[in-house]
């Protein structure tokens, strides 16, 4: 195979054609490095839907164990006192979790 591709070159430079090739590896190179520069500009707005995608997890997790605390030992009598602090508690954290993330950026 390396006849092959020294046969080539040379018989362009007998016809007196020369062309200036990039040898591949420069050219996978260059592509990894085009591709590490797209990956950094789509990162800001990436990041900041990762953000905000874990913190809303994050406050709703905090809210179902709220909920299903309230309902196995009744703090709250009725069914809808303990949705609506649950809720509450899951804002609350999901808006904290929020605030640290972002500050971490």
């Amino acid at each position: 195979m390396q006849s092959e591709s020294r046969f080539a070159p040379s018989l362009s430079e007998s016809i007196g054609v020369r062309k200036e090739t990039v040898p591949s590896r420069l050219r996978n190179r260059n592509r990894i490095v085009q591709v590490i520069r797209a990956e950094a500009a789509a990162k800001p707005r990436e990041s900041q839907l990762d953000v905000i995608s874990t913190a809303v997890i994050i406050g709703m997790t905090a809210q179902f164990v709220i909920f299903l605390f309230g309902l196995v030992t009744e703090f709250m009598p009725r069914l809808l006192g303990s949705a609506l602090i649950s809720a509450s508690v899951g804002l609350c954290a999901g808006v904290i979790a929020y605030a640290l993330m972002k500050d971490s950026d």
